[in-house]
């Protein structure tokens, strides 16, 4: 640690795509230099910053290859630009609008983290904490920010701050399931024996679970639950990545409870398909694209359009989709009948124990129901009665944040928008001038027209 003090302008607890995005934004914005000299912590729980647990997931990413290089071709930072010359910053490159592994951007995502921690290191007044954990955050009667911090032996000391942000990732908890309802019966209660959750199944040894329960079956039936980006992401899996597995005419099935939207860039694009299913309201004004943040994308994208025959794609028998009533007697044979049930009911966030001066515990407006945002248009994050906090910042899957104004998006939208591009250009933004309020223009700075974007509708694997 530089600072003997143990104080700081700003602290991010996370150090994965999420909190390296913030760093990425100040960078494009000629500023990441500026944040440094203003004093920077950033925790992080693993050994190095910037993969997180991208990689850990056996899927193409739904964000195009560009979303991942073009933060590095900006600016003046020599180390940034010199991993364009890897060989999976050029494989990604080569994507260009297209998908991507996500085990190559855990990589890329990895050598940015070490570009980023060298920087850091080059300002004695920021530093990085890797192998520690942040138990909790108390606010001062002063209105700082008092964070505890842990090492992996143990070893606990607190950092000062005024301003604090949480980059600390979602998860997909078991106890949320004990609530659930599809097609009006209990979710674990109905199904629990054979059920697992999309995280579960897209992460490393997942897909090898799933080929142990269906490979010897002649006709396995899998039941997707959700109609989110992670249940689309889950079932091209399913069908392009089993081998062993031989899925019959509507082996797979997504159960949603609203329609799904198809992205496009244009109306006339769109219309060209023959896809007629939006009105003005599902037309972003800012780009005039359509479904621009509800619509699946890349390979999702793909697979629903051939599921629906949209655009002249070839068929996909093995899946079908049951738009799901609140009480549906269909529904639930067809999912009793499955070999596999799957959940894909999104993620929540991981933020911190947060705690008043007086040591009490906050309690957060995230933790007031299952879809209940972390933050709020200003990526500040809300207590029980949805006011926000001062000082205290999220972002990252899962916070809840809902694009607005600038930021563009069909006004029918209905939802969180989560993205790697919108943390890397708007959301980061916000965060990066209220760390740096004397400096920072009071307006985000968004380019809407760049190739690159990507933003998530529902709760998945964002990127």
């Amino acid at each position: 640690m530089t600072s003997s003090k143990g104080q700081f302008g700003a602290i991010i607890v996370g150090g994965g795509p999420a909190g390296v995005a913030v760093l990425l934004s100040a960078h494009r914005d000629g500023k990441l230099r500026e944040l440094l000299e203003h004093g920077l912590l950033l925790i992080e729980r693993g050994a190095k910053i910037g993969k997180g647990q991208i990689g850990n997931y056996t899927i193409n990413s739904d964000s195009t290859g560009y979303t991942f290089v073009d933060p590095l071709r900006v600016g003046s930072e020599a180390s940034l630009h010199k991993i364009l010359e890897t060989p999976v910053a050029k494989r990604i490159a080569e994507a260009g609008a297209g998908a991507v592994p996500l085990r190559d951007v855990g990589e890329l995502m990895a050598l940015v983290g070490e570009a980023m921690h060298a920087l850091i290191e080059e300002y004695p007044q920021s530093a990085v904490l890797t192998s520690c954990t942040a138990e909790s955050a108390q606010s001062c009667p002063d209105g700082s920010w008092r964070v505890l911090v842990s090492d992996v032996r143990g070893h606990k000391r607190t950092f000062q701050t005024k301003q604090l942000v949480l980059a600390t990732g979602a998860t997909q908890p078991h106890a949320r399931l004990d609530n659930e309802f599809v097609a009006g019966a209990p979710v674990v209660e109905r199904w629990g024996k054979k059920l697992m959750q999309s995280g579960e199944v897209i992460s490393l040894g997942g897909l090898t679970i799933v080929t142990k329960m269906l490979s010897e079956k002649a006709a396995p039936k899998v039941a997707i639950l959700g109609g989110s980006t992670s249940a689309m992401a889950v079932a091209h899996a399913l069908l392009n990545r089993l081998p062993e597995v031989h899925f019959k005419s509507g082996g797979v099935t997504v159960f949603h409870r609203r329609p799904l939207s198809v992205y496009y860039m244009s109306v006339e694009e769109a219309v060209a398909d023959g896809y007629d299913e939006f009105g003005p309201h599902d037309i972003c004004p800012v780009t005039q694209r359509v479904f621009r943040l509800a619509g699946l994308r890349l390979d999702s994208r793909e697979l629903l359009m051939q599921v629906r025959g949209i655009g002249g794609r070839a068929p996909e028998p093995r899946m079908t989709m049951h738009l799901t009533k609140e009480h549906d007697p269909e529904a639930l044979a067809l999912i009793d009948e499955a070999d596999l049930v799957i959940a894909a009911l999104g993620y929540r966030p991981s933020a911190l124990p947060i705690l008043d001066h007086q040591n009490a515990a906050i309690t957060l407006f995230a933790e007031s129901h299952v879809s209940a945002p972390l933050v709020d248009a200003q990526c500040r994050v809300l207590d029980a009665k949805s006011n926000p906090i001062e000082g205290l910042y999220g972002i990252g899957l899962a916070a809840g944040f809902v694009p607005y104004g600038k930021f563009g998006g069909e006004p029918s939208f209905v939802g969180q928008a989560n993205g790697l591009w919108l943390w890397q250009n708007g959301i980061g933004s916000i965060i990066v001038n209220a760390i740096l309020p004397v400096t920072a223009s009071p307006e985000a700075r968004l380019p809407v027209q760049a190739h690159g974007e990507r933003v998530v509708a529902t709760a998945g694997i964002a990127l």
